[in-house]
């Protein structure tokens, strides 16, 4: 962040300077990464309340906190900023730096493959200009403004993931962010517990596209017959991608080696050319051409955006593809599941193991909500239909997947119902053969992470 003297800051966010006027040169909300010259931020997170981490931060090095409640005792002579509301603190102090930078902001923002999606954005807007991008998917109100703080003065291209909990979410970020491009990777189900249903999940997902300007780009895609619809939406320029004739960023000829990874010629306009995703899973090629499609918005020539997804990589948990020393690949999809997501792992999990045994090791898909039932149902239908050998659900919630596995045809001794990673990954150690594929994925409360771990340290085959 440009460095600020804290009475600015306060004048930004419509608060009041208590202690001396110190300076300011990063933002956190993180007590145990406030440095020297940090401003922690209190803010109140499901599980914690930063204003109980204060005195942590000063104490670690802060310059100074941001609170809108009692902070606790934190010492004579600390520098304070008192709001109405932190949250919307950050959003203001955001909104403060994003007018201060003069770069072409691009927002990913969809169902799924958002993440991945962002990551080769980045990988091909790099070959031509200077990047910050969301680490991880930092795509929440606090995420996003902390991301375009952190962003260097010389930044070119700022690639934001934009995600949405509820209504608004998405609009109000873009208030923030004022992006040049978006991309809506598809629409899907997923939070339909929190929209309540498919009606408003569309709404929301046309947010970004109907607060762009007409000189802005709408990256959509194609093949997805709601977000295309979104271009009577929106005054902005359209760029389709996808695998439906006429896209703009078009894939033909997919192939898929041994291991899942696709290459595949793109066509766009006059120009073609083919590439090679290092990335496994034949969903990966629509994150792929969105990521052609903002190159092409911000001018990136195809050639170019063709040799960096050769060696573009995306975030862990997301089809990390390794082998155990005792020869068992795993693929570990396990950062978070919907029924879309779920469904394109499991296919390409599939396709790696071929011949081979396929052990799925399964969470439950969180926020679905009058659907949860119904699509945990269709998804051990299709772990039957995809031939998976052997099949374990991870904790009560994923039960109906086994349930409905059985009952479409799965033997009933290859189906397992476990309450933790920990006990998936005892009933492993039993079973695994070397030339198996594990594959992990679930919503971000199963913690299936932690059994991808245990597989990468030691669970004998």
């Amino acid at each position: 962040m440009k460095a600020r003297a804290l009475s600015q800051i306060a004048e930004l966010v419509h608060g009041t300077l208590e202690g001396p006027d110190v300076m300011v040169d990063a933002v956190t909300t993180d007590s145990r990464t406030a440095s020297e010259g940090a401003l922690f931020v209190a803010i109140r997170g499901e599980t914690h309340d930063g204003h109980a981490f204060v005195g942590a931060a000063l104490t670690g090095g802060a310059a100074a906190a941001l609170v809108d409640a009692d902070p606790g005792p934190i010492g004579a002579g600390a520098s304070l900023v008192r709001v109405a509301d932190t949250g919307r603190a950050l959003l203001d102090l955001a909104a403060a730096r994003r007018g201060e930078l003069d770069a072409r902001v691009v927002g990913v923002t969809g169902a799924n493959g958002k993440t991945s999606t962002k990551d080769f954005v980045t990988a091909v807007l790099a070959t031509r200009l200077r990047i910050h991008a969301s680490p991880r998917s930092f795509n929440t109100e606090v995420g996003v403004p902390l991301t375009v703080l952190d962003a260097p003065d010389d930044t070119q291209a700022l690639v934001l993931e934009l995600g949405a909990r509820r209504r608004g979410d998405v609009r109000l970020l873009c208030e923030i962010a004022r992006p040049d491009v978006v991309i809506v990777t598809n629409v899907g189900v997923a939070h339909m517990e929190i929209f309540g249903s498919w009606e408003a999940i569309v709404e929301a997902s046309a947010e970004p596209i109907e607060a762009l300007g007409e000189a802005a780009t709408a990256i959509l895609a194609a093949d997805d017959r709601v977000v295309r619809g979104f271009e009577r939406r929106t005054r902005a320029r359209v760029l389709t991608f996808g695998r439906a004739p006429g896209a703009d960023v078009r894939a033909v000829d997919v192939e898929l080696d041994r291991l899942g990874r696709a290459s595949f010629t793109v066509e766009a306009g006059s120009d073609r050319g083919r590439t090679r995703l290092a990335v496994p899973g034949e969903h990966m090629v629509q994150n792929a051409l969105a990521a052609i499609a903002a190159g092409r918005a911000l001018g990136i020539p195809l050639a170019d955006a063709l040799v960096a997804l050769e060696h573009a990589h995306v975030s862990a948990w997301r089809m990390e593809t390794f082998e155990t020393r005792d020869g068992v690949v795993v693929v570990n999809d396990a950062y978070n599941a919907n029924p879309e997501s779920m469904a394109a792992g499991l296919k390409a999990a599939r396709w790696i193991a071929r011949e081979k045994r396929l052990i799925a090791v399964l969470g439950h898909m969180a926020e679905l909500g009058p659907i949860s039932l119904e699509e945990h149902e269709r998804l051990g239908d299709l772990a039957t239909r995809l031939r998976v050998d052997v099949l374990i659900a991870v904790g009560d919630g994923a039960r109906p997947i086994a349930i409905a596995a059985v009952r479409e045809g799965l033997e009933p001794g290859d189906v397992h119902v476990v309450g933790s990673p920990e006990e998936a990954a005892t009933l492993l150690s039993g079973i695994l053969q070397p030339g198996d594929v594990v594959f992990l994925k679930g919503s971000r409360v199963a913690g299936l992470e932690r059994l991808a771990t245990a597989l990468r340290e030691g669970v004998p085959a």
